[in-house]
């Protein structure tokens, strides 16, 4: 049974060329570390540490910043270092498959390996140094860093050429922004280690906090959203979640979905419940009318206050020939089952325009024409009327077979 596609070869081939490579360098060399022990542990740990903060660089493009933890780490602690740094990139991501863990840990350890190879050729001492140093390094770990995405990009059958201009600027921006914070610690380093160790570790709280600050923003930036499109009053999506809902929806349609059904309700003879009862109760019934919509219609149906006593229902999935059971289904949901109003039960009921929602119209035209028909359904009271418009296929049809 063939594996291409699933990403296994490469789960499997990143780690074995890395050990190959350990092993054979290992022959050659005395397999050890070029920086104390207590030095090789802290520069690890932040590199894996670093694979947990993203850090934003565009909309919807988020970058992590283990790249250049790995290079500083292979550069000062040599080939050895550099393999553990870059398997370290995979400690805290649990949550992955572990092909893509495999994958990604082979891969780092492979990049990491490579840098500390060309670490040990480069003079590291002074700023020249530092600088000739953190360049080569960094291209290097984006060199690599590329070669291996197009290797699981044809190893899973992606799309090498969308991979590639979807994360462009998050690689160029994790291997290359950093520099200069690489040329600073790497000049520290061969002076007071210990010093740059402290700045590394600055660097990495700095950013967890800016990347904390961050998510808290977005959590509540997206709670005030939440807000903003929620019914105060019967906690029903409101008009602007409808707006959205309707683009949406019509996006389905025309990836070739079915249409749905778009339906304007409204409570008969409503003003009298409050002019009798109070606003009190008025209130409290439409929120009972809400919930009953909610836990009668199915979980794909979209139930929206529009405002007052009216309510809009988007119902996908829904084919021309249902849209009238449905609309009559949505008047039979109020007006069969009454309500408890100042404690006792009352019997409501409610008018409903109904229009079927597709590719010919936009939403909006869609919306304003149940609104007509629904103001006509009110013209009777308790009634459902549908727009019978044929669709623009219809039309074509007729007009072929006249």
């Amino acid at each position: 049974m063939s594996v291409r596609g699933h990403g296994t070869l490469v789960a499997v081939g990143f780690p074995a060329a890395a050990l190959l490579a350990v092993g054979l360098w290992s022959d050659l060399h005395s397999a050890g570390l070029d920086i104390g022990i207590a030095a090789a542990v802290v520069l690890v740990a932040l590199t894996a540490l670093a694979k947990k903060i993203d850090l934003v660089v565009a909309p919807r493009t988020s970058v992590s910043l283990a790249g250049p933890f790995l290079v500083a780490a292979a550069l000062v602690g040599g080939p050895l270092l550099g393999v553990c740094a870059g398997a370290a990139t995979q400690v805290f991501t649990t949550s992955d498959v572990w092909r893509k863990r495999s994958s990604y840990a082979g891969a780092g350890a492979v990049q990491g390996f490579v840098v500390g190879l060309v670490g040990e050729q480069l003079a590291q001492r002074g700023t020249s140094g530092a600088v000739a140093s953190a360049t080569v390094g960094l291209l290097t770990g984006l060199a690599l860093n590329a070669a291996s995405i197009v290797l699981v990009a044809l190893d899973r059958d992606i799309k090498l050429r969308a991979e590639l201009l979807a994360s462009w600027r998050a690689i160029l921006t994790s291997w290359l922004l950093p520099a200069p914070l690489l040329v600073a610690f790497l000049y520290l380093f061969h002076t007071a280690s210990a010093l740059a160790l402290a700045f590394a570790a600055g660097v990495l709280l700095v950013l967890a906090e800016g990347n904390r600050f961050r998510r808290r923003l977005e959590r509540s930036l997206a709670e005030e959203r939440s807000r903003a499109r929620v019914d105060a009053l019967t906690n029903a999506s409101n008009r602007y979640a409808l707006a959205e809902a309707l683009t949406a929806e019509q996006a389905r349609i025309r990836r070739g979905g079915r249409p749905a059904a778009l339906c304007f309700l409204d409570l008969d003879r409503f003003k009298r419940v409050n002019d009798s009862y109070g606003y009190a109760a008025g209130d409290a019934l439409l929120v009972d009318v809400y919930q009953r919509l909610r836990g009668e219609l199915r979980a794909s149906d979209l139930v929206f206050r529009w405002g007052g006593e009216e309510f809009v229902v988007l119902a996908p999935h829904v084919e021309r020939p249902e849209v009238r059971d449905f609309a009559e289904r949505l008047r039979l949901l109020i007006a069969t089952r009454p309500f408890s109003i100042d404690g006792r039960p009352r019997t409501i009921t409610g008018s409903v325009g109904a229009v079927l929602l597709d590719e010919g119209r936009p939403g909006e035209a869609a919306l304003e024409e149940a609104s007509r028909l629904v103001r006509k359904a009110k013209v009777t009271r308790n009634s459902a009327v549908v727009d019978n418009t044929l669709d623009g296929a219809a039309k074509a049809q007729l007009s072929r077979a006249l």
